[in-house]
């Protein structure tokens, strides 16, 4: 496969993925400038950096760089020890999964979110039977945005445990101001920190005055996009005066 097609490949599946490339030899190894491996979770998707041993230490710098979480970028030379010495000047970019929206439940409103978020360009997670094993296979990360439709669904509790301690910038469930504070008070006797018990959008959705599945469904995506941009949801209406 083509190295930039399984990079793109990874990100729309929500994989992790680091692209190293040889930006400088010295001696006269087996690679040139410009070779390009593709690596996720230490396998390589495509290309080569010239031979098996260099490929290794391809994977072993990418490893390094998928797990800093501080750096986008590293740059290493690589010295090889075979008779004359060789050397590789590597540069590793991290290129993480598209941005997210991962939605539990088997609802018209989840499907409505779903589609809204993928009319937008985000990768979409529809999950219900085995939510939270699947969750916690590909949990969400910092760019990504997690809905529960049904804060019935025997799961609930297990998700926002999951999902408030991680790095996900939104997490909201859908209930009303008398079943909200309900799960709330239900995640801070099991123990949940206050804090992260904050970081809950329930009821969620902006007051828009929803009715039915869809006009909910965009609420609950125009909430997920304000909160991501950091604005209020408010209207922009100018008067003059």
């Amino acid at each position: 496969m083509d190295v930039l097609k399984a990079l793109t490949t990874a990100r729309e599946a929500g994989r992790r993925s680091v692209l190293v490339t040889v930006v400088a030899v010295e001696g006269e190894p087996p690679s040139y400038a410009g070779a390009k491996l593709a690596v996720a979770g230490g396998q390589v998707l495509a290309g080569t950096l010239g031979c098996s041993e260099f490929d290794t230490a391809g994977i072993g710098l990418a490893a390094e760089l998928a797990g800093s979480g501080d750096s986008a970028t590293l740059r290493r030379r690589v010295v090889f020890g075979h008779g004359r010495e060789q050397a590789l000047e590597l540069f590793a970019e991290l290129h993480d999964p598209a941005p997210a929206v991962m939605v539990f439940g088997d609802n018209p409103i989840a499907r409505g979110i779903a589609e809204l978020a993928g009319f937008l360009g985000r990768r979409v997670v529809l999950l219900h039977e085995d939510a939270q094993a699947a969750f916690e296979s590909a949990p969400p990360g910092p760019a990504d945005a997690v809905v529960l439709s049904d804060h019935d669904a025997p799961y609930v509790d297990d998700v926002l445990r999951t999902a408030l301690a991680g790095p996900a910038f939104f997490v909201g469930m859908l209930g009303s101001r008398r079943h909200a504070p309900m799960v709330m008070r239900r995640l801070r006797d099991d123990g949940v920190p206050a804090e992260q018990v904050d970081r809950l959008h329930s009821p969620c959705g902006l007051d828009i005055g929803s009715r039915g599945p869809a006009e909910i469904a965009l609420s609950i995506v125009a909430e997920i996009l304000a909160v991501e941009r950091g604005r209020s949801g408010g209207v922009m209406q100018m008067r003059l005066g």
